[in-house]
């Protein structure tokens, strides 16, 4: 019955993992495809603004073209400094705010108004100019066209003055206007810019929600998984310690009946070899009983300074005999531990698996250290290794790969080494055997 329980409870748990992750990433792609479709949505919109903007300042630019064809008479050449001031007048509530007319040379002949940046220090070129483009200068609109010359009444009086244009072949494309206005609707674009700025932060918003939401969902599936392992454990230690305790005592009248027998029988007899069977299972027993109460008891730690090195080589000597390579170089004086407990059911439980794991030409190795303000220990075998994928299992309860043990030598370790505030993890180690790795925080 105890090797059933675990593996319904870790089904229900795979099941109820299963499910979470589900949930999880139905949350996550949810979550996400709304974003992208917020500040996507946002940016159709805004690159639409843009474009009706963009529409409106050429059409508005070609409406005050027209507007001054008509005021500079026939072929455009009797354009003067007066009619340009009146038509600047005429149409500055519909936006307009700077006129001006520039020669081959890009000297300004004629001009009304203030410009936002002057001519000579843009980087417009008399061919692009001539292309009739519409671009922001500061907050205004900048359009420019061509034109024909001015007379030489108009040129004569030029702002500022300078050299008259000679007349030759393309000359009229050479002669330009510039005029700068307002935009007809600049809260369009920047309502539709607001409206992207909003929909960005809204999606990251959103989208760190969802990884909140990942990541506490992840936290409290941690805690539950913790909390369900904690109340087994807690069912399967009441169990052991009430099978440990109704079980020693019968054993130990069994155990000393038969050794008494084993005592009368002669040396080599098939009822001495029985009897001698029944002590060694009952020897057996015994182990199972002291690991069952190992595993449930819960009192209190004992912790004192001990010297990490000292309690090392003590289980070393106890436990494997000598039989392992030590290295404790580097390791702090001092530490707070549960001497009895740490070294029976930690130290000297994983020095001896250690040394049934390894041939006798490779001893295993043991260490201890120091490493980020934690205290560590390694012991490492030269055997088989762990079996893969079971890194984790061996420290349940009951579990082994071993057809005399009790699976419970590794789950008491961990069980003391949690007690002290600490984790244990085992892997395979790079060239062969298996690593384990106990690290105690300091108290």
């Amino acid at each position: 019955m105890p090797n059933e329980l675990p593996g319904v409870s870790n089904v229900s748990q795979s099941g109820s993992m299963r499910r979470a992750n589900q949930v999880r990433w139905a949350w996550l792609v949810t979550t996400l495809t709304l974003a992208v479709a917020l500040v996507g949505g946002s940016w159709v919109s805004y690159r639409g603004a843009v474009a009706a903007g963009t529409t409106l300042n050429r059409g508005q630019a070609d409406q005050f073209e027209f507007a001054l064809r008509a005021v500079s008479g026939p072929g455009g050449s009797q354009l003067d400094s007066a009619k340009l001031h009146a038509f600047l007048e005429e149409h500055r509530a519909a936006g307009l705010r700077y006129i001006a007319v520039v020669d081959p040379n890009g000297i300004v002949a004629l001009s009304a108004g203030q410009p936002e940046i002057p001519l000579s220090m843009t980087a417009h070129t008399s061919e692009e100019l001539s292309g009739h483009p519409v671009v922001q200068v500061g907050k205004r609109m900048r359009a420019s066209f061509p034109r024909p010359p001015l007379s030489r009444d108009a040129t004569e009086r030029r702002e500022p003055p300078g050299p008259a244009p000679g007349p030759g072949p393309g000359s009229r494309r050479s002669w330009h206007q510039v005029i700068e206005f307002e935009p007809a609707a600049p809260e369009l674009v920047e309502g539709a810019g607001r409206t992207l700025v909003l929909a960005a932060a809204g999606a990251t918003i959103l989208t760190i929600a969802s990884l909140l939401f990942w990541r506490t969902s992840r936290r409290y599936d941690a805690a539950r998984l913790r909390l369900e392992e904690q109340r087994r454990l807690t069912i399967l230690g009441e169990m052991s310690a009430v099978l440990a305790h109704e079980i020693r005592n019968p054993l130990a009248s069994l155990k000393g009946h038969a050794q008494l027998l084993t005592e009368r029988l002669g040396e080599g007899t098939q009822e001495r070899r029985k009897a001698d069977r029944i002590v060694d299972e009952a020897k057996r027993l015994e182990v199972l009983t002291s690991d069952l109460l190992d595993f449930a008891r819960s009192g209190p730690m004992d912790m004192r300074a001990e010297s990490p090195a000292e309690v090392l080589l003590a289980s070393v000597e106890d436990a494997a005999q000598g039989k392992i390579n030590v290295d404790v170089t580097q390791a702090p004086t001092t530490w707070l531990l549960d001497r009895r407990r740490f070294s029976h059911a930690v130290l000297a439980n994983l020095l001896r698996n250690a040394v049934q794991a390894s041939p006798a030409a490779r001893p295993p190795e043991a260490r201890v250290f120091s490493e980020n303000g934690n205290l560590v220990f390694t012991i490492r075998d030269h055997g088989p290794g762990l079996p893969h994928g079971q890194e984790e299992r061996i420290f349940d309860p009951f579990f082994t790969t071993r057809t005399t043990g009790t699976g419970l030598g590794l789950p008491v370790a961990r069980r003391i080494v949690e007690l002290h505030g600490g984790i244990i993890s085992a892997a395979n180690a790079d060239g062969g055997g298996a690593v384990f790795r106990i690290e105690l925080p300091r108290a």
